[in-house]
């Protein structure tokens, strides 16, 4: 299974201006978005979305996240064995 070049695209770009944006408008977790946006590993997602909690930013991450699981969601949950 493959994930579709659109779908890709769009995960990508949300997620990028997602967490871009709060790494410019948050300078508390501007460390940890950055890291996220160079190394968007499940480690440092995990840390971004921990420091999200009571945030007004973390329903952007979250859309932004949404989309990235779209574009996955075969890849993921499909032909489970």
């Amino acid at each position: 299974m493959v994930i579709r070049g659109s779908d890709r695209r769009l995960a990508i770009g949300a997620y990028r201006v997602a967490v871009g944006m709060i790494a410019q408008r948050d300078l508390i977790v501007a460390d940890l978005a950055k890291a996220a946006l160079d190394h968007p590993t499940p480690i440092t997602v995990r840390a971004l979305l921990t420091a999200g909690a009571g945030k007004p930013w973390l329903p952007l991450l979250l859309e932004a996240l949404a989309q990235v699981g779209v574009a996955g969601a075969e890849d993921v949950l499909g032909e489970q064995e």
